[in-house]
């Protein structure tokens, strides 16, 4: 999935005791771009002592599956990774941008898609329920997305925050995302056009400095020929721990895979872990 670290925890407005703020979003987007391999859940942290319009993080992780080094399917990266953010009163700007190195085989290395973000204040529906829009587009990186003469890549999406109790979180957040080529072809491969995803996100504050989050995804494709392509979808887990005000240290695991559709053939079925598709992340991030 893309594999991706650190999901935003909820909404602007919400923060534990320790100034933990929501912001969500998936890095996840396989297929025609790269991503962290160990990220899905990406945080925000900002003490309660800030007043500045600008925020950000800067996070570093290490990626590994369980096969041995010797194994073709083996696979071992560093990723390092960060955004920018301005606040205002009309909402937020973003910057996130990243790369990874691998460390077996043919040692490749990448940068991440940069993803250039819009997104508008917090609307309260009630009192336990917000929601917020967003808009922005991908620009091309990745070795991906250089290879498949990717020119842009624009995504709009919502976010509906549900606050039970103070310490249990949830959204739901639909995206949808269009791939613009410069071919509609990559060689033998008929490339994504359309992606419609619908990410769910559950965080629970366990302590005052121990979280839990775990984080799924579920999309639906279509390519230029308008051919619908294998519904696929991601799912990870993370245990945080924040040591100091502005520091967390993450544990996590990843995994993706694939459902049936009559037009396709046989589902891979779903997976909490599976071997081939497994990763496990550790990660540090320092937010600015």
């Amino acid at each position: 999935m893309e594999p991706t670290k650190k999901n935003c925890l909820a909404s602007n407005d919400y923060q534990n005791k320790f100034g933990i703020t929501a912001c969500m979003g998936l890095l996840v987007f396989i297929c025609s771009s790269i991503v962290p391999a160990y990220a899905v859940i990406e945080y925000d942290i900002k003490p309660e002592k800030e007043v500045s319009r600008w925020s950000g993080y800067v996070s570093a992780g290490y990626t590994r599956n369980v096969y041995g080094a010797e194994s073709y399917h083996a696979y071992e990266a560093f990723n390092v990774d960060g955004r920018v953010s301005y606040r205002a009163d009309w909402g937020n700007l973003m910057l996130t941008l990243g790369g990874e190195q691998e460390m077996l085989h043919g040692k490749e290395s990448s940068f991440y898609d940069p993803f250039l973000e819009y997104r508008t204040p917090i609307y309260h529906l009630s009192s336990t329920v917000t929601v917020k829009g967003s808009a922005g587009v991908y620009l091309p990186a990745s070795r991906y997305s250089k290879r498949d003469n990717l020119q842009y890549a624009p995504r709009v999406g919502a976010y509906v925050f549900w606050s039970p109790l103070e310490k249990l979180q949830f959204y739901v957040s639909p995206r949808y995302r269009y791939n613009a080529y410069q071919y509609q072809t990559a060689g033998e491969r008929v490339l994504i056009e359309h992606q419609f995803d619908t990410l769910v996100d559950a965080f629970w504050m366990i302590d005052s400095n121990l979280y839990l989050e775990m984080n799924g995804r579920y999309r639906i494709s279509k390519n230029y020929y308008g051919r619908r392509m294998d519904d696929s979808f991601t799912f990870a887990q993370e245990l945080g721990w924040q040591f100091n005000e502005d520091w967390v240290l993450a544990l996590g695991h990843n995994n993706s895979g694939g459902f049936y559709h009559p037009e396709i053939g046989s589902s891979k079925g779903f997976d909490i872990y599976n071997k081939k598709s497994s990763t496990f992340y550790l990660s540090v991030t320092k937010y600015l």
